[in-house]
């Protein structure tokens, strides 16, 4: 196997300037064999280009970095004692333009295969294929061949990327208005090298259209990316979480303020897609994150965060001032009048506390009166005297409130569903003394999810997308696959969040008008509605796994999630093949074969875990395995609640007729959505009971094709594991053994999920699993007779034989025409085993089928 280039530099906190020190930073670039990486540089692994006609062609285009004045601007550091890990191999850097320059140097020379020469004086004019990175203000080159007017479009997160020709001199200039923006163009230009695009003939404009792309680290819970071997929490003294501030043991020395290598790398990674702010500790949260000694460490964290221009935001528990640990500043609970200076002047001065040490402090995030966590409705007030009453603290300093709509009091209404919607709609309508409508301050987001209920596989989107017309809105989508097989199974998410983000909600304006901008992506962008503040946050899956994700294709979702945060009309299929591209090859054959994986792994995981609009029939233990049966002391945490199984059908009637939750969406959506014969099959079961014997589009009645689809989730997976196999090449081979593993527990799982729900609703609908109508049902021909009725659930099927005749299969007939089979194996007597290979290309993508024919003496 070849061998690559590391990403890492030289230990220390120093950097280059002028001429001198990029050869020690490449210097500082180790090798590591191909077959023992473990993918912890994440999509940052600059592999040589493979192609040599490419290779030179960069060469000949890339042989100067030049990024002047590059330390000039020192990031705010406020640790005196901040530094790396003894042994470390990512370094500190003092501003965002060294970051840039220093991962030009890095990936420059992998993608390379050699070191390129860095300058900080261009002299009087740059040699052919320079490189020059900065902004107006910073450099020359760049205030020579950029107008203020050309970088007005791209705003403060925006860049540009532009070939420039003078005379026979070719070079290329990377801009943005900040130095940030730079930082993001230099990771753009390198992703297109990483996807072995052409870098000639650049004119290349972007920025975000989301202002703020945040991820919330929940460090105690729905971690999957642990180091211990279930994933689920750390070893050596660590809980697991990517972030040290509690370690024990041997881990001791390893907390903030010590820098780890993985700090650098997920700040490297976050930053080249554009993330720009983390909140750092779980929405359950503790009150020590608010203590001077924990204060001390965010602040560690923050110097190390802020040159890749990623601000930190904290978690917070709405009756923290109670809490004696912050005595002899604390309150009483008649003191949290949200209305009162008392709590109002405790959140400021908390805040000001961080704030002291952290200057960027994005602000708070709150989960309030949801699962326990305690809000401004135990003491009589609502969501909006809640918020208004933190933000309006934090306000002066410049902070933001994001305020979770994750609430589902059973008293509001008998379906779960509606309970957010009627507990902040009427806030937002609510009409202020200027005349203008909604309560909520202007730095409030309403935190909300993507579904009306709990990530689930597939959900419609959440009504409250369109209707907060007056209150700034935050997406929260869920990384971490809590409910989408956590570091088991292999599922990328791209194409859920774009269906999401492409959905038309059919907002309309004051007036009855429907808006010309109104997909959900327009409501979080803020074009739908004027909303100038906006913003998306990701529920992170960061550990301390050597993957950082727990699972390889894991981090594609994290990929994802940044370059959808960043621009939400991405394609997510163009945005799984610069993945693949970027960590784990550029051939041709690898990236269509793995996008195909990805592009299908959703679909599949719905159809085999809730199918048809199904709904969280997850075992309340640990939300990975099925348990449609489970009924929990609480009637909405309960699997029966949601699928409402009896012997004339299955689901939840939302419908008019039923709890009426259609009526919370856009007229044109409430009447889709609540009519049985439009609602889109794939959201069946989210609006209305359905009959067992219902036809169905394809043909089938509703039992038919329900069981169809859980049968096709698996028969996809199993799929998925045979084309890895097929992989097994031209993949490096830790990597390749480690996912390769996964997938052997993944098609075990989801075929598990697949029985496990089809045997309960057989107790209801009083039906067997159908046979010989599905897309991979065949017929075979054995002694001259045909047999089939072969149940697809089934691991094997006995043959009898007669006396004297072959155990050979003589004919196969499958049920769709478009199917495809190959006899793998015959019997040599009886008795014996055949195997017969079924392929289809569906819906989703190929599903494969392999029947196991056990060859046994027919009884006279």
């Amino acid at each position: 196997m070849p061998v690559t280039a590391a990403t890492g530099l030289v230990a220390g906190t120093g950097t280059a300037s002028g001429t001198a020190g990029w050869e020690d930073l490449a210097a500082g670039l180790g090798t590591t064999a191909d077959d023992a990486y473990d993918g912890s540089d994440l999509w940052l692994r600059y592999v040589p280009v493979s192609d040599p006609n490419l290779l030179w062609k960069y060469r000949e285009t890339v042989t100067t970095v030049i990024v002047e004045n590059a330390g000039r601007n020192k990031v705010h550091r406020h640790t005196p004692n901040l530094g790396m890990a003894p042994g470390s191999a990512e370094r500190l850097v003092e501003s965002t333009l060294e970051a840039a320059r220093d991962e030009l140097v890095r990936g420059l020379r992998g993608l390379l295969d050699r070191a390129v020469p860095v300058r900080a004086d261009p002299g009087d004019r740059p040699p052919g294929g320079a490189v020059i990175v900065g902004t107006r203000d910073s450099s020359q080159l760049v205030r020579q061949h950029l107008s203020a007017r050309d970088l007005a479009s791209v705003g403060d997160d925006g860049y540009l990327i532009r070939s420039v020709s003078r005379g026979t001199r070719e070079f290329t200039v990377i801009a943005g208005n900040t130095e940030v923006g730079a930082l993001y163009g230099t990771f753009a230009f390198l992703r297109r090298l990483q996807t072995h695009k052409t870098i000639t003939r650049l004119d290349i404009s972007e920025s975000p259209r989301v202002r703020n792309r945040h991820l919330n680290n929940w460090e105690t819970v729905r971690l999957y990316s642990g180091n211990n071997p279930s994933g689920t929490g750390g070893l050596n003294g660590e809980n697991g979480t990517i972030f040290n501030f509690a370690a024990t043991g041997q881990s001791a020395g390893l907390n903030l303020p010590v820098i780890l290598d993985r700090y650098i790398v997920v700040a490297r990674a976050m930053a080249s897609v554009g993330i720009n702010g983390i909140t750092i500790n779980l929405v359950n949260a503790d009150n020590v994150y608010l203590t001077p000694a924990y204060i001390a460490q965010e602040a560690a964290l923050a110097d190390a965060l802020r040159p890749y221009g990623i601000k930190i935001a904290l978690s917070i528990n709405y009756t923290a001032p109670t809490d004696p640990r912050f005595a002899p500043d604390t309150l009483t609970n008649e003191q949290l009048d949200p209305h009162g200076a008392e709590f109002r002047g405790w959140w400021n001065r908390r805040a000001a506390l961080v704030q002291a040490s952290v200057p960027d402090f994005t602000g708070f995030t709150v989960k309030a009166n949801s699962e326990g966590q305690p809000g401004p409705q135990d003491f009589g007030d609502d969501h909006g005297d809640g918020a208004n009453a933190i933000a309006a603290a934090v306000d002066p300093l410049g902070m933001k409130i994001f305020w979770r709509t994750f609430v589902y009091n059973a008293d509001v209404d008998e379906d779960r569903l509606k309970r957010a919607y009627l507990e902040f709609g009427y806030i937002d309508d609510e009409r202020q003394p200027d005349g203008t409508k909604g309560r909520f301050l202007d730095n409030v987001f309403l935190q909300t999810k993507n579904g009306p209920l709990d990530f689930q596989g597939r959900e419609p989107i959440h009504p409250m997308f369109g209707r907060m017309e007056n209150t700034n809105q935050a997406l929260e989508l869920q990384i971490t696959q809590e409910y989408t097989g956590q570091d088991e199974m292999l599922c990328y998410l791209g194409p859920m969040w774009e269906e999401a983000l492409k959905t038309d909600t059919y907002a309309r304006d004051e007036r009855g008008r429907l808006l010309d901008k109104r997909l959900m992506g327009h409501i979080v962008d803020g074009t739908a509605q004027g909303h100038s503040d906006t913003a998306i946050v990701g529920v992170a899956n960061l550990g301390n796994a050597d993957n950082l994700t727990g699972h390889h294709f894991s981090q594609a979702n994290l990929f994802a999630f940044g370059r959808q945060s960043w621009d939400w009309t991405l394609d997510s299929a163009d945005i799984a093949a610069d993945w693949v591209r970027m960590t784990w090859s550029n051939r041709g054959n690898v990236v269509g074969t793995i996008v195909r994986m990805m592009m299908g792994s959703w679909e599949a995981l719905v159809s085999y875990q809730t199918p048809l609009g199904m709904a969280h029939q997850f075992r309340s233990s640990d939300h990975y395995g099925p348990n449609p049966a489970e009924r929990l002391a609480r009637d909405d945490w309960s699997p029966v609640y949601y699928n409402k199984a009896d012997s004339s059908g299955l689901g939840y009637d939302r419908s008019p007729t039923g709890s009426d939750f259609t009526a919370q969406y856009f007229p044109t959506l409430a009447a889709r959505y609540g009519d049985i014969d439009t609602v889109p099959e794939n959201l069946l079961m989210w609006f209305h009971h359905v009959p067992w014997d219902r036809r169905m589009r394809s043909g089938r009645i509703f039992w038919d094709e329900l069981v169809h689809r859980y049968q096709m989730g698996v028969q996809y997976v199993t799929w998925m594991r045979l084309t890895w196999d097929s992989l097994r090449s031209s993949i490096d081979a830790r990597r390749f053994a480690e996912v390769e593993s996964k997938l052997a527990v993944h098609e075990a799982d989801a075929g598990d999920w697949r029985d496990t729900c089809v045997n309960y609703w057989k107790r209801f609908s009083g039906r067997d699993n159908p046979v010989d109508g599905g897309p991979l049902s065949i017929k075979i021909v054995v002694g001259g007779r045909a047999i089939g009725a072969f149940d697809l659930s089934a691991s094997s099927y006995p043959i009898p034989v007669p006396a004297g005749a072959s155990p050979k299969i003589t004919k196969v007939i499958p049920s769709d025409r478009a199917a495809r089979y190959e006899i793998l194996s015959q019997a040599d007597g009886v008795p014996g085993q055949a195997v017969v290979r079924v392929i289809k290309e569906d819906f989703f993508g190929p599903i494969v089928k392999d029947y196991v024919f056990v060859m046994e003496r027919a009884s006279t």
